[in-house]
């Protein structure tokens, strides 16, 4: 079985064609300018319009953040290294490439877990929710995220252990066959399940709880509902988002867990490929979504893109005392 260094070295040594190349590279540069733009809107608008300030937008500006800090100090370099086929910005960008991938990637799931229980309390216990979910508890809960999804690169750093580049994948990642492989498996069902579980339950208990709304609802009976319609709105953008992430990462996480149970990358490059641009997606779709799906967020977007916060600035007329 050949090493995972031995490995590495092969692939570089395989070179493409120039025209497969430019192909590549005009399609992930075209994901990433959607990336960047997508994203940096998205955070324009919270930004800008104080009514968009809202708890469960905190959760949308969060994975804005992170998706656009993918694209910055991650992407970017990805993109480079597929245009000359190598990696060429030396070891301490590698390992802070390889850092800030895992962390952000974790701090998506784990914030989209915490979107769900967010709905879940809106939808289904929404006498707790005005006391669960503050703006400031919130603002708590996602910073804690984040200290906890660089727990798992960290781990790997303070043991030694370093990111290697991976010539298929354009990517510094893990090398994760040199130590307990089933540990490995475990840890990385564990980062991904616990929060996938937490999001199935809470999605699962929402639409049961919607469905019964409806099924008991009576306009003529004058029943006030505790779901509110644009909530039901709210959660129905929000879940798109989940299912999108999850369509991306999936084949991700699958691709992951067979090389670790083989122990070396056994998957064409293609696959590889595959991998990174699903990755690149997954930072790129949430703006799509938003302006799909969402109205407010369309009339939002389109006031950006006018400059109509610009253009409702009064400037104060300048009074010339003679």
């Amino acid at each position: 079985m050949a090493s995972g260094g031995a490995q590495l070295a092969d692939m570089l040594v395989k070179s493409n064609s120039t025209e497969i190349i430019v192909l590549e590279s005009c399609l992930y540069a075209l994901i990433l300018s959607a990336l960047l733009f997508g994203n940096l809107i998205t955070l324009l608008v919270l930004v800008l319009n104080r009514r968009m300030r809202t708890v469960p937008n905190m959760f949308v500006a969060s994975l804005a953040i992170t998706d656009l800090s993918v694209g910055i100090f991650a992407s970017i370099l990805s993109f480079y290294s597929g245009i000359t086929s190598h990696w060429c910005f030396g070891d301490e960008m590698c390992q802070f490439q390889g850092f800030i991938s895992v962390t952000f990637a974790l701090a998506s799931i784990h914030t989209m877990a915490l979107m769900a229980v967010n709905r879940y309390f809106r939808v289904v216990k929404p006498a707790k929710y005005r006391q669960l979910f503050t703006k400031k508890k919130t603002m708590i809960m996602i910073v804690t995220v984040w200290i906890y999804s660089m727990c798992s690169p960290l781990y790997y750093i303070l043991s030694g252990q370093k990111m290697v580049y991976h010539p298929f994948k354009y990517f510094c990642i893990l090398q994760q066959f040199e130590g307990n492989r089933l540990f490995e498996a475990i840890k990385s069902v564990v980062y991904i399940g616990i929060p996938s579980f937490v999001i199935f339950f809470s999605y699962s208990r929402i639409f049961q709880t919607v469905r019964n709304h409806n099924l008991n609802f009576s306009p003529s009976n004058g029943t006030r509902s505790s779901v509110n319609v644009e909530e039901i709105k709210v959660t129905h953008t929000l879940f798109v988002i989940v299912v999108c992430f999850h369509i991306c990462w999936l084949p991700i996480l699958a691709i992951d867990l067979v090389d670790i149970i083989h122990g070396r990358w056994i998957s064409p490059r293609e696959v590889y490929l595959a991998y990174s641009f699903l990755g690149t997606i997954s930072s790129a779709v949430n703006p799509i979504i938003l302006v799909l799906i969402n109205r407010k967020f369309r009339r939002e977007y389109l006031k950006v893109l006018r400059c109509s916060y610009c253009l409702n600035q009064r400037v104060a007329p300048i009074v010339i005392i003679g």
